[in-house]
């Protein structure tokens, strides 16, 4: 699966802001730029997209920002990716002739059906939980 610069860029916000969740305090846009090398104004243009579907919330002002509207826990990667990419299943197929073209049309929404079950069962709490663990023992020589 390769993600494209937005939904990338949608998911580091998104992580970022899960971190900082318990402080309560509003995240500023140029440090989440700074840190994970976003450009500022895209990077507000993805935060609008997720305040318009009520996924984070902002706050004007020089101690102002971006928030989560809810707990990491409650908000799924499913939701933040749909929120970018949308929630396009393929429903045609560029082959109108051949009748193996329903079969593949098929499959193609059972894997879409699969990865979307999966997303929905990923946490932002989850996602924060694994890049705080330990990378593994550490062999000095």
């Amino acid at each position: 699966m390769n993600l494209n610069a937005k939904t990338e860029y949608a998911c580091l916000a998104m992580l970022e802001l899960a971190q900082h969740f318990d402080g309560g305090e509003p995240v500023q846009v140029r440090r989440i730029a700074d840190r994970h090398g976003i450009p500022s104004p895209f990077l507000v243009q993805i935060l609008q997209d997720l305040k318009r579907q009520g996924l984070v919330s902002s706050t004007r002002g020089a101690a102002g920002g971006y928030r989560l509207t809810r707990s990491p826990k409650k908000i799924t990667l499913a939701e933040v990716l749909e929120v970018v990419e949308g929630h396009a299943e393929p429903t045609t197929s560029a082959s109108t002739t051949s009748p193996l073209a329903p079969v593949l049309l098929e499959v193609c929404n059972e894997l879409s059906a699969v990865r979307r079950e999966r997303l929905e069962a990923i946490t932002l709490a989850d996602l924060v939980d694994r890049a705080c663990e330990p990378a593994g023992p550490m062999w000095f020589i």
